[in-house]
């Protein structure tokens, strides 16, 4: 039997809105830079960048005004990230 094989979406729902100032931004918070399409988990801040990192070690800075809070599909969209690279690298050893 073949086993069936599901396809993750991007809704249509529209995105949330781009934060207006650096206060609304926390860290831990998962958000997407629209500048590199894809979401992040913010780490620290510094003045107007934020400095955001990805499960798979790349990280980055950016200003605030390029990331908007993550929708829930971009959030789940790095957890499989994570849990990708945690076997790719179990894999390696």
């Amino acid at each position: 039997m073949k086993a069936e094989v599901r396809r993750a979406r991007r809704p249509k729902a529209p995105a949330p809105a781009p934060f207006k100032n650096t206060d609304e931004v926390n860290v831990g918070a998962v958000v997407f830079d629209k500048d590199r399409d894809m979401p992040a988990t913010v780490r620290g801040m510094d003045g107007s960048f934020v400095e955001v990192d990805r499960p798979t070690g790349l990280s980055w800075r950016v200003h605030f005004s390029r990331i908007r809070p993550a929708s829930a599909w971009e959030r789940r969209q790095l957890v499989a990230v994570g849990r990708l690279h945690a076997q790719q690298r179990r894999g390696l050893g």
